[in-house]
């Protein structure tokens, strides 16, 4: 068999050739390359194979038709090279447009061996195939489709084409090569040629993802799909069939030579036959001394929905627990809660997703409870722990019954109803409540302040009692993992006022976010800090272990219930943000305590933790204040829009420019005001009409500069330097103080941009500080620093736009150091001298930018019809684009590269340089000198 390698491309022309509609002649070069790269030296065509369109000798046999409505004939051609050349293979493959059939010759209908055998080994393939086909009855030719490993006729290939676009992103788990759509074709033939020696194909930890892909076709839903795989898991051996039932049209899997027998499948009747030969044609691998086993296919439940039913997820706020990670974070609990726990508690995990996470913990747990929010994921655990017989032995408890078809929600009654409920569910199995709950679960994450309708379509609308929004607020409680901490605080409270000595546990995974907390969090953290002790915990990187896009701190923490109105928690954990999944890689879970303590290999002693508390200064608090009228008033952000009132609608309420329609009517917020005589600017510096704000920070000289801040090292990108304010999160440096407070807050920002340590994610950005000389040190490396990297521009908003009567206001260039009016040269200059070296040396730069621009292109004058006209600052307004001496260097690097000027890129390409430097030694300050990390 070839060597695995990727396919990708080649897999492309072929789609090419099923697509195009030229002869089979012209298109052959779209077509070979794919099977000399699959057999390499093997594969042979025409007068090599004796005439056939390609072949490779005890594999397969290649026919290709230019239509597909003469498959037939192909088909019954490729069997004749045997009959009529002697040549051996155990597959039949017949390619035309729109059209793939593979066949196994040991397995096509008789009548058509029949046939084989009639025609003359001196006729011609091509004439045997024509007569052949003639003479084959309609039933017959239907026995062959259905025959076939693969079949892929115009209609269905129409589909699988039109729903290409929506096909969930995937790879080949052997070729490594990304699989959309169509490819998926592909992907089975592949499998099949390079598996022709086996009774079936089989399914491994490689490929099942991409065999429950190939089951969506039989379902309406993809989770059906899903189901589907699940249920057959544990019965479908080398040996399995698909039994029918006639009466109810169910399917079943019978496994294991008769022995063992699935729950049933609902399949359409239309697709039986074609589902039955898709089963019928694999098999699932398991290795049970090396300890893979149908288990680890449900271990990797989350990355089938991922691919399978991605908005599922999304609506759902679900992050299955990795395996490992669940395995790691229960080791780790051990060392707090002692050898007994199994003794002591009652575990349950009331959002059990794949179950992950309570069925890692194999002997540290006996009875257990599971529950679901969702009836879906429910069947899941069920199928997982029924198939176990670890967990069989053990005993678990599925509540509620999944007959039920309903799942429990944890969060939609109160505390006292919600243990009524499990009570008696745990009463049919002579089961009691008689000891403390050891709360072991990953909730979702999901806010559901957003998008009803995609939530109602998924089926993630939840409701949350009274009871628990009572603690945690109405804005706190649209986190669905704080609800479920409100829920598991009163489900606890209830516990310990009825039971003596009852002290439950709480083992969680959750964002950081409550554990400083952020203020939307503080009064729930109050609430529960008096009833719940911090044990021990740690953080890690979340797109490292689950298969999501962000990448942010996960913290798994530990909580035992001991009431105590005057505590306030410290919550420091253990920094595993380095952590890897390949660390887990040779780990043997199963080993005793000793054994796997040094596996695992951490000294807890060395490792590094960090302290999640709101003690830091917030930057926002050392903003300077602003004397307005001879008082002085803190500086807050400002924003220009507003949620649109229902008056509004359809309406020319904001600011933008008279031309831009579709802001002006499509936005659901109204942003300045069309008669306003100041301007600010959207994110791509769109001009918008304003007027004077509360603290009088607007004016129209180039006396002061806006910077859009926002609070959080999550938002770093976020950051910008505008000549006017922002739509949102606008703060103004108007004199020395406070530019070095902006200015310190924008540089932090964009010093830190993917060098931030991971726990910081949700921490408010803080105040720096730093020791005698090096303070002025780093001032005068942010100043340089904004002088190279705003955004600023000059522009003008021409009168009576976007109303009658509006004024023409003129935005100048606050940071221009040719402007001797402007904020840099009256306030900032002075403070950026040679002893700052890099910064210097950028000033300079950019300064001898400006002088060689007035030189040699402005010459003191504005520059009209410059190729600007189609910026956003210009584009909306009737007059012509202009240039002038103290234009933006967004707007001078921008004409230089309309107009190719290679002095000025040449110059733009220094000054680039120059700012990394500078971006460089900020960081080096911040980080190594100024300790900001600690």
């Amino acid at each position: 068999m070839a060597k695995k390698q990727s396919l990708h491309n080649e897999m492309k022309l072929l789609t090419k050739y099923l697509i195009s509609d030229s002869s089979e002649n012209a298109k052959r070069p779209l077509l070979y390359p794919f099977f000399q790269k699959l057999y390499p030296e093997k594969f042979k065509i025409e007068n090599d194979a004796k005439g056939a369109d390609g072949y490779v000798e005890g594999v397969f046999i290649l026919e290709t038709k230019t239509d597909s409505s003469v498959w037939l004939a192909g088909f019954y051609q490729a069997l004749h090279y045997h009959r009529q050349s002697g040549l051996v293979y155990q597959l039949i493959l017949v390619i035309a447009s729109k059209f793939v059939g593979v066949w196994r010759v040991n397995q096509i209908p008789e009548h058509a061996f029949l046939l084989y055998h009639s025609a003359s080994p001196l006729d011609a393939p091509s004439f045997v195939g024509k007569n052949n086909a003639r003479k084959t009855p309609q039933h017959v030719k239907k026995e062959i489709e259905e025959a076939a490993l693969y079949f892929i006729e115009p209609k269905r290939f129409d589909k699988i084409l039109q729903k290409n676009e929506a096909v969930s992103f995937g790879f080949d788990g052997k070729n490594n090569f990304p699989l959309f759509g169509i490819d998926f074709l592909w992907y089975e033939v592949t499998k099949i040629l390079t598996e022709a020696d086996a009774g079936r194909i089989q399914i491994d930890t490689h490929n099942f993802i991409n065999q429950i892909e190939l089951l969506k076709e039989f379902f309406d839903h993809p989770i059906e799909a899903v189901h589907a795989f699940y249920t057959l898991i544990a019965y479908w051996d080398i040996t399995s069939t698909l039994a029918v039932n006639d009466y109810t049209g169910e399917v079943q899997l019978v496994g294991f030579k008769g022995r063992k027998l699935s729950d049933p499948i609902a399949v359409k009747p239309a697709l039986q036959n074609r589902f039955k030969k898709f089963v019928e044609n694999r098999y699932i691998f398991t290795n049970e001394g090396s300890g893979l086993t149908v288990d680890y296919y449900f271990s990797r439940f989350d990355e089938v929905m991922s691919r399978i039913d991605p908005e599922y997820v999304k609506q759902h706020g679900i992050f299955f627990t990795d395996v490992n990670l669940s395995r790691f974070a229960l080791w780790f609990a051990k060392r707090i809660l002692g050898e007994q726990v199994n003794e002591m508690y009652i575990f349950f995990d009331p959002a059990g997703g794949s179950g992950n996470l309570i069925s890692s913990w194999r002997g540290k747990q006996k009875h257990k409870i599971i529950s679901e929010l969702q009836p879906d994921l429910l069947r899941i655990i069920e199928r997982r722990m029924r198939i176990d017989p670890w967990h069989v032995e053990k005993g678990f408890t599925i509540i509620p019954k999944t007959s039920e078809n309903k799942g429990l929600n944890f969060l939609d009654c109160d505390a006292i109803t919600y243990i009524a409920e499990l009570e008696k569910e745990l009463k049919l199995k002579n089961l009691e409540l008689n000891k403390p709950f050891a709360f072991l679960l990953n909730p979702p994450y999901k806010n559901t302040d957003e998008h009803e309708s995609a939530r109602e379509s998924a089926d993630a609308n939840y409701t949350i009692h009274p009871s628990i929004l009572e603690l945690t607020g109405d804005d706190a409680g649209k986190e669905r993992y704080l609800a479920f901490l409100g829920q598991i605080l009163n489900l606890s409270k209830h516990q310990a006022e009825n039971q003596a000595d009852c002290e439950p546990v709480v083992m969680i995974f959750t964002p950081t976010s409550w554990l400083i907390p952020r203020p939307t969090y503080v009064s729930f953290r109050e609430k529960w800090d008096r009833h719940f002790q911090f044990l021990d915990g740690f953080i890690v990187t979340s797109n490292e272990f689950f298969k999501l896009k962000g990448k942010w701190p996960l913290a798994f923490t530990v909580w035992k219930y001991h009431r105590d109105d005057s505590r306030t928690n410290r919550v420091n954990l253990y920094d595993f943000t380095e952590m890897t999944t390949t660390q887990f890689k040779n780990v043997n879970w199963a080993l005793n305590d000793e054994e796997l303590n040094f596996q695992v290999g951490i000294d807890f002693e060395k490792e590094p933790k960090v302290l999640f508390t709101s003690e830091r200064k917030d930057i926002r608090e050392t903003i300077p204040e602003i004397e307005i009228e001879n008082y002085r008033k803190k500086q807050t952000r400002y924003d220009f829009s507003r949620a649109k009132k229902k008056n509004e609608a359809g309406k020319l309420v904001s600011g933008f420019p008279l031309k831009d329609e579709l802001r002006h009517y499509k936005l659901s917020r109204t942003c300045g005001s069309p008669d306003g005589e100041f301007i600010g600017f959207m994110d791509d510096n769109t001009p918008v009409r304003l007027n004077q704000e509360r603290l009088n920070r607007f004016t129209q000289k180039p006396d002061r500069v806006w910077l859009q801040l926002r609070p959080t090292f999550i938002d770093v990108n976020l950051t910008k330097v505008q000549t006017g304010p922002a739509d949102k999160y606008a703060y103004t440096a108007y004199d020395l103080l406070s530019a070095k407070t902006l200015f310190t807050w924008f540089c932090i920002t964009k010093a830190v941009i993917q060098k931030y340590p991971i726990w910081a994610n949700q921490f408010n950005i803080w105040m720096s500080e730093f020791p005698g000389e090096l303070e002025a040190n780093w001032h005068a490396h942010c100043f340089a620093f904004v002088l190279a990297e705003n955004r600023c521009v000059v522009t003008k908003f021409e009168k009576d736009n976007p109303v009658e009567g509006a004024p023409e206001v003129f935005a100048d260039n606050p940071l221009c150091p040719a402007n001797p009016d402007a904020f840099w040269s009256t306030t900032l200059d002075s403070h950026v001298t040679r002893e700052h070296r890099a910064a210097f040396d950028l000033v300079s730069a950019i300064k001898q930018l400006y002088k060689h621009w007035n030189l040699n292109y402005c010459q003191g004058q504005f520059l009209y019809d410059t190729g600007l006209h189609d910026e956003p600052y210009f584009r909306y307004f009737d007059y012509t684009d202009f240039l002038t001496p103290y234009s933006g260097l967004i707007q001078i690097r921008k004409y230089a590269e309309i107009h190719n000027l290679q002095d000025l890129q040449e110059q733009f390409s220094t000054i680039s340089t120059l700012t990394r430097k500078v971006r460089d030694e900020l960081y080096r300050l911040l980080v190594e000198e100024g300790r900001y990390f600690g």
